[in-house]
């Protein structure tokens, strides 16, 4: 454990909550007394980064606004104190039409965030688009590969049937390219969510930024992340954590795994029994 903590930045779901969920009891009065003590805070998510994110501080109960917020898994970094957003090397338009191409004729739906989650470009309608319409009022155009590479982009984001996944795989692998790199960000039997983004672009790149422009040493930074989009996030923090329940490919680059999942209120009980409790 590094023996000094000024900012704790957490992947959300699957780390700090389930997704959709609240945070546990222990994981809250955590980030609290963190935060009470002068550590700075913020999460780093895959997903876009817009008004609802800000939100999540007062749904979570904190009873403070977020120091800072990576957004598009790295793609976008948020800093409170200048009150801006900056968008980090966004996919460009011929490489979304690429992609969308060499996947043509897959099971599949790819989505495109143009503006957070207010507006939305999908190639079908599905369950995940009717519920986003419904919980974050999105407005969704349907389309072709014509319509999603209308702008530049932080990412593609493309949910695939657990049946093709090695036919995706294959496609992929087939059409590899330098302008993007592909991450895995949710997997259940049936479902499995992979993200196109920029090579450069990874939440650890948003966490050194925040770094030197507020002259704080990343040995003094402490992060908590559980899939491969935390990778990067977990690598540059002085001190990066998986979630026992994370995937193994992220557990194999964290300096600790939790003794408890993200079910068992993991971050809390980590912080209570490595860091106040050491």
């Amino acid at each position: 454990m590094i023996n000094k903590i000024s900012v704790m930045v957490a992947d959300i779901d699957g780390t700090l909550c389930l997704k959709g969920q609240n945070l546990m009891p222990k994981t809250r009065e955590a980030i609290q007394r963190l935060h009470r003590e002068g550590v700075l805070f913020g999460p780093a998510s895959g997903r876009p980064f817009d008004h609802r994110t800000l939100k999540r501080a007062e749904e979570w109960g904190l009873g403070f606004d977020f120091d800072l917020a990576i957004g598009m898994n790295g793609g976008e970094l948020y800093d409170a104190k200048t009150d801006s957003v900056e968008k980090l090397h966004m996919l460009k338009r011929k490489d979304i039409y690429d992609i969308l191409s060499f996947l043509e004729g897959m099971d599949l739906n790819a989505i495109v965030y143009v503006n957070g989650y207010d507006e939305i470009y999908a190639l079908r309608m599905d369950d995940f688009m009717r519920d986003s319409i419904n919980r974050n009022h999105s407005h969704v155009e349907i389309g072709g590969k014509e319509v999603l590479s209308r702008y530049d982009t932080g990412k593609i984001e493309v949910h695939v049937n657990g049946a093709y996944k090695e036919q995706f795989l294959n496609a992929v692998n087939a059409n590899a390219s330098d302008h993007w790199t592909i991450t895995k960000t949710f997997e259940i039997a049936d479902h499995i969510t992979y993200e196109f983004q920029d090579p450069r672009v990874n939440k650890g790149l948003a966490l050194r930024m925040f770094s030197e422009r507020h002259h704080i040493p990343l040995s003094e930074f402490i992060a908590f992340g559980d899939m491969e989009n935390d990778i990067g996030l977990l690598k540059e923090a002085g001190w990066g954590v998986c979630l026992i329940n994370g995937a193994e490919e992220t557990k194999a680059v964290a300096q600790a795994v939790t003794e408890y999942s993200v079910f068992e209120d993991g971050v809390g009980n980590y912080l209570f029994d490595h860091w106040f409790n050491k």
